[in-house]
């Protein structure tokens, strides 16, 4: 072998072991160094004959330094060409490898954190929730009015943009965008729902059954000792369950989003049996009414709690023989109570009466609140009446109700629905429009969109009615 093919596959064999990372090969001593080669005049061209020589009629093999294109000898570039793989394909898998431990180090680390800081539930549900809600906006379709099959809705809730819709057998869900996700039968003598923000609660009022669900799956099912009364859901999921008691006037317990009790509170006859619950947005704190028997008449009372403290919390005592209907945070700090006499705002710190707005004798027949605005349908004399009210509870419009059977408070405005029509008010009190309608509206809720409820049917309210 030639000094200059010897030198060039040791060149070779270095870069190989460089790229890999293993010892560098010892150079031939009795190669010589090299030296740039003299310039020689070529050669006078010679004619195939007796005197040319073998060596001279082949082709010249070559350099180190020469290009190794298409018109190069085909012996020349194979080698070429099977060096460059093998110095690439080491390189690429340690890449490769690389990457690899490094997206499982970051995933390892995540995970640890979440471990460490209590929050892999939540940190879990609120991935598959995202995920969820990217499903259900690839697969939208159908639109509005859509069909629901249920003819006489026992509950309807916002779910999400969406809605759930219950009757005495069934459950339909859909999504923001009209699509129907699913239909659920529960199986449960007397069936109710509570709503969070994308998941659901269905349990056996008076039974010892419920199952939480998402908008597109079951998730998790738990059996009581004792009969179900109330639940209610926090936005994150967090769930809370009220039910009968032996030595108790109930009990209430609060379980997490994978259903592990975090929280319970033992209830005596003096504090009454809770029929009105709902949590602050922080997911932890909740408002509970509570009714008892007190010197021979129902006395209602508000309980502002936490389930990150074990000791009781502030308490309003309502008015002698007015009974608790809804609770509402309005914010952190403010609980809106309303009860069938009147409404009060309560400081959630001190459970201290902050405003107060009272019916004048006149009977509830409906109560929306949408942030900070609250909507009042009162029966009067001789029909309805509509009053709104702002965060402390003062009057910011009013209107003549006719004979409306419900009301519904939106960002920008107020739906009132009779027998035959659907009529929007603005905050104010003004009519914006009426529309008569075939079919008896049974509801409208609050949704993504106002949603116009049927027997069967569901449509989109628009701003002309």
């Amino acid at each position: 072998m030639r000094a200059e093919d010897k030198e060039r596959l040791a060149r070779r064999q270095r870069m190989l072991a460089r790229e890999r990372g293993e010892p560098l090969p010892d150079p031939d001593p009795a190669a010589p160094k090299k030296s740039a080669p003299a310039k020689k005049p070529a050669p006078p061209q010679k004619s195939a004959g007796a005197n040319a020589s073998p060596k001279a009629s082949g082709p010249a093999k070559a350099g180190p330094d020469e290009s190794d294109g298409s018109d190069a000898p085909a012996g020349v570039r194979a080698p070429s060409t099977i060096d460059l793989l093998r110095l690439e394909r080491p390189s690429a898998r340690r890449r490769r490898r690389r990457r690899a431990l490094l997206v499982a180090l970051l995933a390892a680390l995540l995970v640890a954190a979440a471990v460490i800081s209590g929050a892999a539930g939540s940190a879990a549900a609120f991935a598959g929730d995202g995920l969820e809600s990217l499903s259900l906006y690839l697969q939208r379709g159908g639109g509005w009015p859509a069909t629901t099959g249920i003819r006489t809705p026992t509950r309807i809730e916002a779910l999400a943009g969406g809605f759930v819709e219950l009757d005495s057998e069934d459950v339909a869900v859909y999504s923001a965008y009209g699509t129907k996700v699913r239909t659920i039968q529960p199986g449960y003598a007397r069936p109710a729902l509570a709503v969070g923000n994308t998941r659901f609660v269905l349990y056996d009022r008076g039974g010892t059954s419920l199952r939480t669900e998402s908008r597109t799956a079951s998730l998790n099912t738990l059996t009581t000792d004792m009969p179900i009364l109330l639940c209610a859901m926090s936005q994150n999921g967090s769930l809370a369950v009220v039910t009968e008691s032996d030595r108790y006037a109930a009990q209430l317990d609060v379980y997490n989003p994978n259903l592990r009790s975090v929280y319970t509170w033992k209830m005596t006859q003096d504090q009454g049996t809770p029929i009105a619950l709902t949590f602050a947005a922080d997911n932890h704190r909740f408002a509970a009414g509570t009714v008892a028997a007190s010197d021979g008449q129902l006395s209602s009372r508000v309980y502002l709690m936490d389930t990150a403290h074990s000791e009781m919390g502030a308490s309003y005592a309502a008015d002698a023989g007015t009974l608790v209907l809804q609770l509402h945070w309005l914010s952190s700090t403010r609980v809106l109570a309303v009860f069938d006499a009147y409404a009060a705002v309560l400081n959630a710190s001190t459970g201290e009466a902050v405003a107060r707005y009272d019916f004048g004798g006149a009977t509830l027949q409906g109560v929306s609140v949408n942030d900070r605005t609250t909507a009042l349908l009162l029966a009067v004399h001789g029909g309805n009446r509509l009053v709104v009210l702002n965060s402390d509870l003062e009057t910011v419009g009013e209107a003549d109700a006719g004979q409306a059977l419900g009301v519904c408070c939106t960002d920008t405005a107020v739906y009132l629905w009779d027998v035959g029509s659907v009529s929007a008010y603005a905050p104010d009190g003004a009519c914006k429009w009426t529309r008569d309608l075939d079919s008896r509206p049974l509801a409208v809720i609050n949704a993504a969109q106002p949603l116009l409820f049927t027997a069967g049917r569901v449509e989109v309210l628009s701003d002309a009615g």
